[in-house]
């Protein structure tokens, strides 16, 4: 079984965990823009 490469994004943990934080970022933004339209609408009728 041949060993893979080092995954380049493992000797660098910090811009992993700086990409995950962007991405739950972009996520919850989404989800309350969604959540904000959502209730404007229920609201506005």
């Amino acid at each position: 079984m041949t060993e893979l490469p080092p995954d380049p994004a493992a000797a660098r943990p910090l811009g992993r965990r700086l990409l995950w934080f962007v991405a739950i970022w972009a996520a919850s933004v989404v989800v309350v823009a969604v959540v904000a339209e959502g209730m404007k609408r229920m609201i506005l009728g």
